[in-house]
């Protein structure tokens, strides 16, 4: 049977058998049908079963563990495990309109994180969908974002500065309308929404579990806790109302949150650009990605290296294309929130 999830409507969506498939554009998404998945601009196909074709190998090209042939549209990575058991992964037609991922159980199973060259079929998924996202002049972008009074924001920072934190807090206590929290796709003009992240999960005005009480109190005698998550991901819609989501909006301001003194500060192009582009580098690993890097070596019409350029031509015109790009600095992340409403609101109310 298949199942459909979009990550972001009509840009990002996946159809596979495995059921609550879960990926970094995608924890808590809602099934959808096969004809909201047709209308997306990158599909992905992903099929569990178990398959053996070691017959043709002998006759395919060596690429570590994978194998394919010169200008193919199809590699293999077959690695032995116990038992004569072993861990198989297929790539098919990458640069179709419907790239295919088949996987065994033992693979999905047993991978789960990234392990040197072995890389988790959710983590496989997202280096793929950033490829082809660029590919289609679409950019994965690591930030949140969120609109007030017709002002939509996209908010970027440092690994644990608070961007989850000040979009949320902005949609729960200032209504505004949700757009990301984590992650979201842009065109260099608009951002669309990818609500499933699922990353925010522990404030104290909502979260009321035992773990997340137990966490809070722990937190102020060991603050690393902070970062540790004791309940499982849970969707966006346990936040925000549903009619409070944006899919896709034009970005009028671009935020960099930083920790310091309290200060707002322009920030010029070229500055920006290259902290956005160090942002994304940190969240997407498309160049260093073992089942990429090996289709390309077989097939260069894959060419990830024009992806990364891509890449930086897209951040840039987000940042061109805004009226402001500015930097907000303070000690404490849950001032962010209403900072970033004043910078974004000032000129609507002139």
């Amino acid at each position: 049977m298949d199942y459909y999830y979009v990550a972001a409507k009509n840009i990002l969506a996946v159809k596979t058998n495995i059921k609550d498939f879960k990926w970094s554009f995608g924890h808590n998404m809602p099934e959808s049908t096969r004809e909201e998945y047709e209308q997306c601009e990158v599909k992905i196909n992903l099929v569990m079963e178990e398959f053996n074709e070691d017959d043709q190998l002998e006759t395919l090209g060596k690429y570590h563990y994978f194998n394919g042939s010169p200008g193919g549209n199809k590699i293999y990575y077959t690695r032995n495990l116990a038992m004569k058991e072993k861990f198989r992964i297929k790539a098919e037609n990458l640069l179709s309109d419907e790239p295919k991922i088949t996987v065994n159980k033992n693979y999905y199973k047993f991978i789960t994180h990234r392990i040197m060259n072995l890389h988790s079929i959710g983590y496989i998924l997202t280096d793929l969908a950033g490829v082809l996202l660029l590919k289609k002049g679409f950019a994965p972008i690591h930030c949140s974002a969120f609109q007030k009074e017709g002002s939509t924001v996209a908010v970027f920072a440092p690994p644990s500065t608070g961007k989850t934190l000040s979009s949320m807090m902005a949609c729960m206590e200032h209504e505004a309308k949700f757009i990301a929290e984590d992650l979201a796709i842009t065109d260099g003009e608009k951002i669309y929404s990818v609500p499933w992240t699922s990353s925010f999960r522990f404030y104290s005005n909502v979260e009321q579990s035992k773990g997340a009480k137990l966490k809070n109190k722990a937190t102020k005698v060991f603050p690393p806790l902070e970062y540790v998550s004791f309940s499982k991901a849970t969707p966006i819609t346990r936040y925000v109302d549903s009619d409070m989501f944006l899919d896709a909006e034009v970005v009028t301001h671009v935020a960099i949150l930083e920790k310091g003194d309290n200060e707002v500060t322009i920030q010029s192009d070229p500055e920006a650009i290259r902290k956005l582009v160090n942002f994304n580098r940190n969240a997407f690993h498309y160049l260093k990605s073992p089942l990429l890097t090996a289709y390309e070596f077989f097939n260069p019409e894959l060419d990830i290296e024009e992806c990364a350029i891509n890449e930086k031509e897209i951040l840039s015109t987000l940042v061109k294309n805004s009226q402001k790009v500015f930097s907000v600095k303070d000690t404490n992340p849950t001032h962010y929130a209403q900072m970033l409403i004043d910078q974004i609101t000032q000129e609507t109310l002139v």
